[in-house]
């Protein structure tokens, strides 16, 4: 007789006392609301309160380990509602820790826990529930304090008094140089959180009356992913010009053909890159990339799938950050997928080159040129006016392998030579660090390359042993297993619905692989590469955090798809958007602000291997 490894699983869990067959719903779930809330009284936790009522009788189980309540029916409740279940009041909180800053009070809190080296989560002593994700309060989704109250470094700013490199034409020039880019001038440049992007996204292709470009790093056919390729079609059938770019090899990899492949039907050309293993052996298409009608954009980290497109942010989904432009840099945009795919048309005989937009952008350019919006022959007026130094001063940087694999790696050496104050990154997961020789990683990165990856891990760690401040936002081990995590969730509810609990145990496992595949190299990595200095401060964030974000001294802002990992330092095709705009880095003080709330800081003074 044969049984599944989920059937063995199953049999050795539930033993005589079974309670469900899916195993996470087992436990004694003999706790009310009203008994947690009690707990918290009894523990003197007065920054948090029930704020709404409910007149069903709500039953939970506890994880004495990690000291967290878990409803009954877990997988049957909307996690992100749940959230708002209980209030915050965070002047309250930072009281209770003696501390002037709702961070400095977290990381005092953090430190009092002890932290499992091999689970990798702190064993918290103070109650908490299952849907905020680690934190120790409720999710933060309104700031309600000023920002300086939640982190020192985000005092006001008086941009027209500030002095820095950054503005100086000769240091931009020689960044023109080394990233094969040029600043244009008077962009429209505006942050999208998580499922704001989409919606834009959605807008755009919508509202587009002539053409449409598009490339994503995956096209999966889910729920979002279908709405955006049944409106590709649509917009194809009414006779716009429509583009698609996307990776053949991570596609077919993870069986997401479905919706390339109903746009190819429909007649929309959809170019699937080929050439994985043409530019030493690793170098997938990851600019995430649109362009309508040569007149709007939007760029960054975002893929087309669920996990993006539909995230609200603290619902363990992804949590990320695109950038929307209007403006000359939408031209840079536009020629880093025309040339994109004027290079796969030389692999693939039958993809045609796009020169007819090629010449609609190259003329666009030139006469954006002629009315001073781009180009270094404008620098000295435009950087040397504080009115029109920090307002919408953008590049965009295309890095393709068959061009130059490090273009922004050698922008980014540039500008890190110049930060003077403080650093924040955002970084999906650290799974890299330093490589001086083969072993020094996974068996399957001996034969990658990691010369720019070094380079900037260098940078990055030279800074800190001067003490530079910097915030380093991740992702916490819960999340590791990255967008998988949010589709098996997804997974396990409809498995559930349909009563296929034994299936439901084999995804819940897979969680579990995953996260530990991915997590053990990430915290390794963190605790060895950046927990030794007091000035770098690290934030795991309750989501899987999908951001790419570099912020120099909150003066140069860089929004793209760019990862901290040699993947993309010295392999993939990539683009980010790097800004001097006052009202962009407003918003990303808002945004990086709110995910350091929504983090676990990884400070501890103890530790436990049990």
């Amino acid at each position: 007789m044969k049984f599944s490894l989920a059937t063995l699983l199953l049999v050795a869990c539930l033993g005589v006392s079974a309670q469900s067959v899916f195993i996470p719903e087992n436990g004694s779930y003999r706790y009310e609301l009203k008994d947690i809330v009690e707990k918290f009284r009894a523990q003197n936790i007065t920054y948090i309160s029930l704020d709404n009522e409910h007149s069903e009788v709500l039953l939970y189980k506890l994880d004495s380990k990690r000291n967290e309540y878990q409803i009954k029916n877990w997988f049957q409740y909307d996690w992100y509602l749940m959230q708002d279940w209980f209030r915050l009041d965070t002047d309250s909180f930072i009281k209770t820790q003696n501390e002037k800053t709702f961070n400095d009070a977290k990381r005092k809190q953090y430190s009092t826990f002890s932290f499992d080296l091999k689970r990798y989560f702190h064993n918290k002593t103070v109650p908490a529930l299952k849907e905020w994700g680690g934190l120790t309060h409720p999710p933060v989704k309104t700031l309600n304090l000023p920002l300086e109250r939640y982190d020192s470094h985000f005092a006001p700013i008086d941009y027209a008094q500030i002095t820095s490199p950054y503005f100086e034409p000769s240091l931009q020039e020689e960044i023109d140089i080394a990233s094969r880019s040029e600043l244009s001038f008077g962009n429209k440049v505006f942050p999208l959180t998580d499922n704001e992007a989409y919606l834009k996204k959605k807008q755009l292709i919508e509202n587009a009356k002539e053409s449409i470009l598009i490339s994503s790093l995956v096209f999966v056919c889910d729920k979002s992913g279908r709405e955006i390729t049944d409106l590709l079609i649509k917009k194809h059938l009414d006779g716009l010009d429509v583009k698609v770019i996307t990776d053949a090899m991570i596609n077919k990899t993870l069986g997401n053909l479905d919706c390339p492949r109903l746009m190819q039907a429909a007649g929309i050309e959809v170019v699937l890159t080929k050439d994985f293993f043409k530019h030493k052996r690793n170098a997938i298409y990851h600019s995430k990339t649109l362009i309508t009608d040569f007149t709007e954009a939007v760029a960054g980290g975002q893929n087309m799938v669920d996990a993006d497109n539909l995230s609200r942010g603290t619902d363990f989904m992804n949590r990320d950050v695109d950038l929307y432009m209007k403006g000359p840099m939408v031209s840079d945009v536009a020629l880093q997928f025309i040339e994109n795919w004027e290079y796969q048309s030389t692999l693939n005989k039958k993809i045609v080159p796009l020169n007819q937009f090629k010449e609609i952008i190259k003329n666009k350019m030139a006469s954006e040129k002629s009315l001073g919006l781009r180009g270094k022959d404008f620098y000295t007026k435009i950087l040397g006016d504080t009115k029109t130094r920090m307002s919408g001063v953008c590049r965009f940087i295309k890095q393709a392998p068959y061009e130059d694999r490090h273009t922004i790696g050698k922008a980014y050496l540039k500008i890190l030579e110049n930060v003077q104050n403080h650093l924040v990154i955002t970084d999906p997961m650290k799974s890299d660090s330093y490589v001086s020789k083969r072993t020094d990683t996974r068996f399957i990165g001996w034969f990658d390359n990691y010369e720019m990856f070094n380079a900037l891990h260098t940078s990055v760690q030279n800074l800190a042993k001067k003490g530079m401040s910097l915030d380093y936002i991740t992702t916490n081990i819960n999340m590791a297993g990255n967008e998988h995590v949010a589709m098996m969730n997804e997974k396990i509810r409809n498995q559930l619905s349909d009563n296929k609990k034994l299936r439901a145990d084999w995804s819940f496992l897979q969680i579990g692989l995953v996260n530990n595949y991915f997590g053990k190299p990430h915290y390794e990595n963190l605790m060895k590469d950046w927990m030794p200095f007091n000035n770098v401060h690290i934030w795991t964030h309750m989501s899987f955090l999908h951001s790419k974000i570099f912020y120099f001294d909150r003066i140069l802002a860089s929004v793209g798809s760019y990862n901290f990992h040699h993947n993309s330092t010295d392999h993939a095709y990539e683009s980010t958007s790097i800004c001097l705009d006052e009202n962009l880095n407003r918003e990303l003080d808002k945004i990086l602000v709110m995910d350091m709330a929504n983090s676990i800081p990884l400070i501890f003074s103890g530790s436990s291997s049990n």
